[in-house]
């Protein structure tokens, strides 16, 4: 992963898996750079695990399977995928364990209710997962 200062983007090296009439499936895998970043922890990318991204195209045909690329996002989208995915959960989460004991005396009960709303909230995010993904934009470019 490189961030451009200049630019603000984020960028993952990869290579086209797939190519289909109105996305682009791209594999990418963490790079050294992953292990000095301060957002490693968040963002996912860093378990050297390969991850497929799927972004939408906006090229003119010329992306082929096996092609490098690099997959770009803008950094104020990473930080919005970080608290929506992170912190508003343990926020949430936070807020239950300090206020549910109030209400319960059941240690179980305060517990399992918290982690509850949270399972619920993830839930929520998958119903309206279409609507999240439309507000996070990738684009890809070819390595030269």
């Amino acid at each position: 992963m490189r961030k451009h200062i200049e630019t603000e983007e984020i960028r993952h090296a990869g290579t086209v898996t797939e190519v289909m009439p109105f996305e682009v499936k791209v594999r990418i895998v963490a790079q050294s750079a992953c292990a000095r970043c301060h957002a490693r922890a968040a963002c996912g990318a860093s378990s050297g695990e390969p991850r497929i991204i799927t972004v939408k195209r906006r090229d003119d045909g010329s992306f082929r399977p096996s092609d490098q690329v690099h997959v770009v996002i803008r950094q104020t989208q990473g930080f919005k995928a970080v608290l929506i995915a992170y912190l508003v959960p343990l926020f949430i989460l936070l807020v239950l364990l300090l206020t549910l004991p109030l209400l319960f005396d059941n240690e179980l009960v305060t517990g399992l209710g918290a982690l509850g709303f949270v399972a619920l909230y993830y839930l929520v995010l998958a119903g309206f997962r279409d609507k999240l993904n439309s507000g996070f934009t990738f684009t890809i470019e070819k390595i030269q």
